[in-house]
C-alpha cells in the first residue's frame, strides 16, 4: 500500500467479503461440515453405452488369436451386460484353418463365451490346406467362442466342390472340421 493512501470504504468491505467467500469455500469443499449428502443406497452406476467401428478379440491358452468380431456399432445395456451388434462380421482361427461368418445381428453373452448370430447367417471356411472351401447357410446360429463350435436348430444348406447337402439342424466344430447334420439330410453330389 501506498504511504498515506487510504482505502475506500467499499474497497474495505469488498476485501472482507471476498476473504468470507474464500472461508466458506474452503469449508464447503473440505466435506468436514454435517450437512454433507450420504451415497444413495442401490444406485446403478453402470452406463448404458455405443460404441462405433467396434471390434472384439479372443486369444486362446497360448496367446494365439482364436477369434476376431467387428462390427459398425455395438450397443451395451448395463442392466443385462449384453452387447448387440448388426451387420457382424466374424472370423474364427484354429492351426491355420479360417472360417469368415456374417450374420443380420449378433448378441454376445455377458461373459462373452457364446455369440448369439440372428437373422441369415453364412459360414465360409476359407480353403485349408488338406480341404476346400465350405459354405454354409443357415438361421439363428451360436457359436460357442472357446470351443469353436457353430450350432443351430434351423434349416442349413452346406455346399463345396463335391456338391450340395440340405437339412434341419447342424453342428459345426471349427478346430476338427467336422460337422454334423441332425434331421431330413439330403445331398446331391457332383461326379468327377
Amino acid at each position: 500500500m501506498i504511504r498515506g493512501a487510504r482505502m475506500s470504504r467499499s474497497t474495505r468491505r469488498g476485501l472482507v467479503l471476498a476473504g468470507l467467500l474464500a472461508a466458506v469455500s474452503l469449508w464447503l469443499a473440505s466435506g468436514d461440515h454435517e450437512d454433507a449428502a450420504e451415497p444413495i443406497e442401490g444406485l446403478d452406476t453402470r452406463l448404458d453405452y455405443a460404441l462405433e467401428d467396434f471390434e472384439m478379440r479372443g486369444f486362446d491358452e497360448k496367446g494365439a488369436l482364436a477369434i476376431r468380431l467387428w462390427a459398425p456399432r455395438l450397443t451395451n445395456e448395463a442392466a443385462t451386460r449384453i452387447g448387440r451388434v448388426q451387420q457382424p462380421r466374424v472370423e474364427v482361427l484354429h492351426e491355420g484353418r479360417l472360417w469368415n461368418i456374417m450374420a443380420e445381428t449378433a448378441t454376445i453373452s455377458d461373459d462373452q463365451g457364446q455369440v448369439f448370430l440372428g437373422g441369415d447367417v453364412r459360414l465360409e471356411r476359407a480353403g485349408a490346406p488338406d480341404l476346400g472351401p465350405l459354405e454354409v447357410d443357415s438361421r439363428d446360429v451360436t457359436l460357442v467362442v472357446d470351443e469353436r463350435i457353430a450350432r443351430s436348430a434351423s434349416d442349413v444348406r452346406m455346399e463345396d466342390p463335391a456338391g450340395e447337402l440340405r437339412a434341419r439342424g447342424f453342428r459345426i466344430d471349427m478346430r476338427t472340421d467336422e460337422f454334423q447334420l441332425h434331421h431330413d439330410v439330403q445331398g446331391v453330389y457332383v461326379l468327377p
